[in-house]
């Protein structure tokens, strides 16, 4: 019975253009081993150049994010966890990434997200830029780059970045499962 499952997620995953997925305790191990198959993915389906390097850039972001701001995950031993996956649709890659965080964060990463939904690439330019200069986030004890990295993905993202929030079942007061969507 679990192969018939695991053939059935492999014959998905490849209908759906998926090139790498992982779901797992995250460390920076575990995400400099992901980062190096990932590279060896993409230059396996010979991605070279800007492409290649923001499909990285955005997968490094996401699952960093997912390390640095997940809650310990419920019924663990202090790890964290989170899931990520990138995919190919005809000439763009698409990364999802899946983590935990504590409930009462989603106001503010929809404060976060909400407003890059409805700028122009070259708002987005401008305001990744004004970020870089400001030095007021330093006092921010929640997020170290308050917004830099949403910022990032949006600025590299060839489509609107998505996102939402899941309960996550036992925990529902006290966690959310929040889903970031990059297109490059």
């Amino acid at each position: 019975m679990i192969i018939d499952v695991f053939t059935i997620f492999r014959e998905e995953a490849e209908t759906n253009g998926i090139v790498f997925y992982y779901s797992g305790i995250i460390s920076q191990n575990v995400i400099k081993t992901m980062g190096e198959s990932l590279k060896q993915k993409l230059q396996q389906q010979d991605e070279k150049g800007t492409k290649s390097r923001k499909v990285f850039s955005t997968f490094i972001e996401m699952i960093q994010n997912a390390m640095h701001y997940s809650p310990v995950a419920p019924d663990s031993d202090d790890a964290k966890e989170g899931s990520i996956i990138v995919g190919r649709k005809e000439d763009k890659y698409f990364i999802i990434c899946a983590n935990l965080i504590e409930r009462q964060y989603e106001p503010r990463i929809r404060d976060k997200l909400d407003p890059l939904l409805k700028m122009t690439a070259e708002e987005i330019r401008q305001a990744y830029r004004a970020q870089l200069k400001n030095d007021q986030h330093s006092a921010d004890t929640v997020s170290k780059g308050a917004g830099l990295g949403f910022l990032t993905l949006a600025r590299d993202s060839a489509e609107p970045i998505e996102y939402a929030f899941r309960d996550v079942i036992g925990h529902e007061d006290e966690l959310s499962c929040f889903y970031l969507k990059a297109t490059i």
